[in-house]
């Protein structure tokens, strides 16, 4: 696996030097034929799978795992390497993005590539308003840092960015750990509930304000040794009942359904 990083990085600077040394073309320019290339890519990959599953159906030899494999993993030493020879500069947000938003799902050294796009992004490039195209990834800085440096880089963005929507999903980043875990009637869950939920006010990201409010109603609600709501229902003899009904005795409830 070191030795898979160390020739990735190794390809990666080599084709630096020679972008470097043999493309005059403006980086919106390589950015825009990259992509290109990547559309070929994907559209040739979508072809290929469709002829091989169409083969299997007709009792052909089932599909072998390696064709599922991602046509994009080629690209990310490219991408990668073009935001190294612009790194500091504006010119490598778009590069440095587009392997946050694809590269992320794969593994090894691919993975390491837009984890380290988004470090760089969130720190370098905290000003920019491109990290709107990462809002999610903002609000998981847990993911990319541990506990104390996303607590930092989080703060960083919530004074820095110019944008009310990147503010606001590192706020959320910076308090969801308190939210999940902090006892309900605590000043310390009351106070993150209260800055989020004032972060959030006047500002329209309805996926976040969903996500908020269910969590903070979860933990408000359901959390141990919290008195659960009065469930009713209909028995399978058509009997009403209600959760209340077994009070003080040990019950198994085993929620279910068909679609």
């Amino acid at each position: 696996m070191q030795f898979k990083i160390l020739l990735t990085l190794l390809t990666s600077l080599l084709v630096s030097q020679a972008s470097r040394a043999q493309d005059t073309r403006s980086a919106d320019d390589r950015y825009q034929a990259l992509v290109a290339e990547v559309d070929v890519a994907n559209e040739q990959w979508n072809a290929r799978v469709a002829e091989l599953r169409a083969a299997e159906k007709r009792g052909g030899d089932p599909i072998p795992a390696e064709a599922f494999q991602s046509p994009l993993i080629p690209f990310v030493p490219r991408f990668d390497a073009i935001a190294h020879e612009y790194a500091g500069t504006p010119d490598a947000i778009p590069f440095l993005t587009w392997l946050a938003q694809n590269a992320l799902p794969m593994v090894g050294a691919e993975r390491k590539a837009a984890k380290d796009a988004v470090r760089t992004l969130v720190t370098t490039h905290r000003t920019s308003p491109r990290l709107e195209d990462l809002e999610w990834m903002v609000g998981r800085l847990d993911y990319f840092y541990d506990e104390q440096q996303a607590m930092k880089v989080g703060l960083q963005l919530e004074k820095e960015s110019p944008s009310p929507k990147v503010r606001a999903y590192a706020t959320f980043s910076r308090v969801s750990a308190t939210i999940n875990k902090a006892p309900v009637d605590s000043e310390t869950f009351r106070s993150a509930k209260s800055e989020i939920l004032t972060v959030l006010d006047g500002i329209e990201i309805p996926d976040l304000a969903s996500a908020v409010k269910t969590r903070i109603k979860m933990r408000e609600n359901f959390s141990l040794g919290m008195t659960p709501p009065d469930i009713k229902g209909l028995d399978l003899d058509g009997k009403s009942f209600a959760l209340s009904d077994y009070k003080g005795k040990v019950l198994f409830i085993d929620f279910w359904g068909d679609w």
